[in-house]
């Protein structure tokens, strides 16, 4: 069934592709964007992504290759696919990852499947990224949220719109999506297909990682409008992948995840009451890693099948009270892991785990209740502030008994003020959050006390005629900041953190632009009086290009400063530090032209000049049959790469 949905799809697209050139209006705007390479902050604490717009470096495979445009975002690197995402150095639980407003979370104890793996960037409408604990809409917000939305859809009239892409690059990449909605004044059908491979990359000396992955994934979605008011909708997401591993001694073979979500919308309801929304989620991910599948053994054959069920529920609501417009709500998140595994001297007694009924390791409840409000203090002045309350009860189990039942409570708070003075936006804020210890911290430590993270955030906007930028700082003070030791176990302490990303773009001549970025992290483990581990260096990139709307070049630079602040095998449940990391320039080119108003070509190269070099913020590299990878230090990065993506909408 999924490879029909994405057929149809396609043929849909290229159907409807060809008529729209037919008839196309010669004054119509042209739709399609450039290639992004530095993400834009145009709010005082969000910023907007389009999920579909072509990214450099290659455009991703998940959800967290998107995010390496945004500053101080990194990605730990452990293959070809399915890397871990952190913001400000903080990923895994204290960054809130949402698909389609749910929680989901991966089955692998060792993290081979975050979020974002399952998450195709294409399947959806835009990215929303919150920088620090300046909302209370999701709990445990430490470091930031990122959310992957698909937008609401109303039909006036009979129709149909959508959009295709293909890219092909270097190391065998090919990815394909299309998306198509057809519908009516009372509903809507979309249906929508991804699929992404890459084979083994190659370093800038010319030796293999072990790296391939294979992934797809489909959607359907039916909707129900009787009136421009009123949404009721069901979606239904299954994604289906295998992604080998440089980083240790077992792949992933199987990453299966079935979802389906139920919502209902109402708006305008009254004067004060104007919105109204239910919905219901469910997620299962099945997970299979295994040493034989993916990569040549000789030793003992192994294999681990965990699977986790997810669901959630949200009742929200929208309040205007004249002056200020609130949220508030009540949600819920059930989180259930099993697992079960096999082992023998040959592939055949490892997949005996296949017969075997799954134990449950554990099991947690959240309820939360919350409320956000924007109060218009003036024309030029805005006050945002919210609170949240949360219940998590968690149950721990030994051979599939109850051993450990556990009831944490947290909070969370901020107020945010922004001042609008022409071009110039100001804003600073001050948030409180707290983090109960997530599934893969308390596997290390059932006596775990939560995190609690008290912030100040400010920043400054500028939107001219031919400049626009922003500047962030940010402080942070962590009481029983949870570390995680190399050594499998985990412990509470005190952790400083500081910084500031700043970006901005000037088309000092027409179609002609310079675009810069910067941001830098310090991280300080205030208990033990050192480095905070798996804290990211200095980071700079410039972007120099044209673009007169029909044709477009750019030469991008990126340059990471040496790291030499780190406490080795300490981190994260993502990694932990290995060691020092040296300084490293890589220039990238790309070019794209308006084929039409509808169909866009896009070309690039990263990595132009071949250059062998690791990121600080990576896992290190294990000893693979048929590999000849330097070991037990940071994983290398893709040496050249070549790439072409051709898209269309109509």
């Amino acid at each position: 069934m999924k490879i029909y949905i994405l057929i149809s799809a396609l043929v849909i697209s290229f159907l409807n592709l060809v008529f729209a050139q037919i008839n196309v209006d010669a004054n119509e705007t042209i739709e399609l964007e450039g290639i992004t390479v530095i993400a834009t902050q145009e709010e005082s604490s969000k910023i907007h992504i389009n999920a579909k717009s072509p990214v450099q470096p290659l455009p991703p495979s998940d959800g967290a290759g998107l995010l390496k445009s945004i500053p101080n975002f990194s990605v730990t690197r452990k293959g070809g696919s399915s890397g871990d995402p952190l913001f400000r150095g903080l990923g895994g639980s204290r960054l809130a990852i949402t698909a389609a407003g749910d929680f989901l979370y991966g089955g692998c104890g060792g993290r081979m499947d975050p979020p974002t793996a399952y998450i195709f960037p294409n399947s959806y409408d835009r990215v929303v990224v919150t920088k620090g604990p300046q909302t209370v809409i999701y709990p445990g917000i430490i470091t930031g949220a990122v959310q992957f939305v698909r937008d609401d859809i109303y039909f006036y009239e009979n129709g149909n719109k959508g959009g295709f892409g293909l890219t092909a690059g270097s190391f065998g990449r090919f990815d394909t999506f299309a998306d198509v909605t057809a519908g009516a004044k009372f509903g809507y059908l979309r249906v929508n297909g991804v699929h992404n491979e890459q084979g083994d990359y190659k370093d800038g000396s010319k030796e293999k990682v072990h790296s391939a992955f294979e992934r797809s994934s489909q959607m359907a979605q039916v909707g129900f409008t009787p009136d421009e008011y009123t949404l009721a909708e069901f979606t239904y997401d299954i994604s289906r992948g295998e992604a080998a591993y440089a980083d240790r001694m077992m792949d992933g073979s199987k990453f299966d995840r079935d979802a389906y979500k139920i919502r209902f919308s109402k708006d305008e309801i009254n004067d004060v009451l104007k919105n109204i929304n239910i919905q219901y989620g469910y997620s299962y991910v099945d997970h299979v890693m295994d040493n034989y599948n993916l990569r040549d053994n000789l030793a003992m054959f192994m294999a681990s099948n965990p699977d986790r069920k997810t669901q959630s529920a949200t009742l929200g609501a929208k309040i205007d009270v004249g002056l200020a417009e609130i949220k508030a709500g009540v949600d819920w998140i059930s989180d259930e892991h099993r697992g079960r595994s096999g082992s023998g001297a040959n592939k055949t007694a490892a997949d005996t785990y296949k017969y075997q009924n799954r134990v449950t390791n554990q099991k947690a409840n959240d309820i939360g209740v919350f409320a956000e409000a924007n109060i218009k203090l003036t024309d030029e002045q805005l006050l945002v502030t919210g609170l949240r309350y949360d219940k998590t009860d968690v149950e721990h189990y030994t051979s599939g008994n109850k051993t450990k039942e556990r009831s944490l409570n947290t909070n969370a708070a901020f107020v945010r003020y922004e001042y609008y003075n022409g071009e110039f936006t100001y804003f600073g804020s001050i948030g409180f959050a707290q983090r109960v210890p997530d599934f893969w911290e308390r596997n290390r430590n059932k006596e775990l006390d939560k995190e609690s993270n008290i912030q100040l955030d400010a920043g400054i906007l500028y939107k001219g005629g031919v400049l626009r930028g922003s500047f962030n700082v940010f402080a942070s003070e962590i009481d029983d900041f949870i570390l995680v030791y190399s050594n499998n176990t985990a412990a509470n302490i005190d952790a400083a953190r500081y910084g500031f990303e700043g970006e901005g773009e000037w088309e000092f001549v027409k179609n002609y632009r310079l675009s810069l970025a910067a941001a830098y992290t310090y991280g300080k483990n205030k208990s033990g009086g050192k480095a905070l581990g798996q804290t990211p260096p200095l980071e700079l990139k410039a972007s120099f290009g044209y673009d007169n709307d029909i044709v477009s070049a750019a030469l991008i630079a990126r340059y990471a400063a040496a790291q030499h602040r780190v406490a080795k095998g300490e981190g994260n449940i993502i990694g932990q530090d290995i060691g020092e990391s040296s300084d490293f320039t890589i220039l990238s080119i790309n070019a794209g032209w308006k084929i039409s108003k509808k169909i866009s070509l896009f070309l690039g190269v990263d990595n132009l000049f071949d250059k062998d070099y690791s990121e600080f913020i990576s896992k290190g590299s294990t000893d693979i049959i048929g590999y000849n990878q330097p070991l037990s230090v940071q994983i290398r990065e893709p040496g050249r790469q070549f790439w072409a993506s051709v898209q269309g909408r109509f």
